[in-house]
């Protein structure tokens, strides 16, 4: 089996992911399995350890796949299998076809991000839109994956070519937001890892589109004046 990581560290929010790709079908049993064993790895190369209540290390099963975490943070196990499992699923035997086709696309993305979004005011600004989206209900809807895309574009996208300072690119999300950027019949931005030329803001709703369009307006001339 392979792996890939891809973590976010805000204050109060420290998760990483961890994608876990099975050469096998990926069976119910045979992610609990998984689960246990990483658990009885854990504990025994921290035995020697003195732990406190906020170091103990526990193991939770989901459809996803299962995490790993204690109190101060998180690893989320995320099952996949081999694109050319997927067609062999069955919905009482495996894991959701749906989740390991997101989780696969998860690889896609990081791998765009490691190519194409290495700056690091890139990397400052989507930890502030994180942020953002547990502070806005509105913005709750933006994926990780629009976070990244918008990020990059807010940045690099100008005719200069070069990154804009944080507080420009900052500001300059919400221009995008409120023009509409993320609205029934934008061009929106398509995304670069999947063909059919998809726009990544389709997977909202309407009203989603359009309740994070109006809060990116409200916010906008909140920094306007001086907010």
């Amino acid at each position: 089996m392979g792996s890939f990581k891809k973590g976010t560290m805000i204050s109060g929010n420290n998760v990483a992911d961890i994608v876990v790709i099975l050469k096998t079908l990926p069976t119910k049993e045979a992610c609990e399995a998984l689960s246990k064993k990483v658990e009885s790895d854990l504990k025994n190369a921290m035995k020697t350890e003195v732990l406190t209540k906020a170091d103990q290390i526990y193991t939770t099963i989901h459809d996803r796949g299962f995490d790993v975490a204690n109190w101060q943070a998180k690893v989320r196990i995320l099952i996949a299998t081999l694109p050319q499992n997927l067609r062999k699923l069955e919905a009482d035997i495996h894991l959701d076809q749906k989740l390991m086709q997101a989780h696969l696309a998860a690889i896609r993305h990081t791998r765009w991000f490691e190519e194409n979004a290495h700056h690091s005011s890139i990397k400052v600004l989507i930890r502030i839109l994180k942020d953002l989206t547990r502070r806005f209900d509105a913005f709750a809807p933006l994926s990780p994956w629009m976070l990244d895309l918008i990020a990059h574009l807010s940045i690099m996208n100008n005719p200069s070519r070069q990154a804009l300072p944080i507080n420009l690119a900052f500001r300059r999300v919400f221009q995008l937001l409120s023009a509409g950027l993320f609205l029934p019949g934008s061009a929106g931005i398509t995304d670069p890892c999947e063909p059919g030329h998809i726009r990544v803001h389709t997977a909202m709703t309407l009203e989603q589109q359009d309740v994070c369009c109006l809060t990116a307006q409200t916010l906008l001339r909140v920094l306007a004046h001086g907010g």
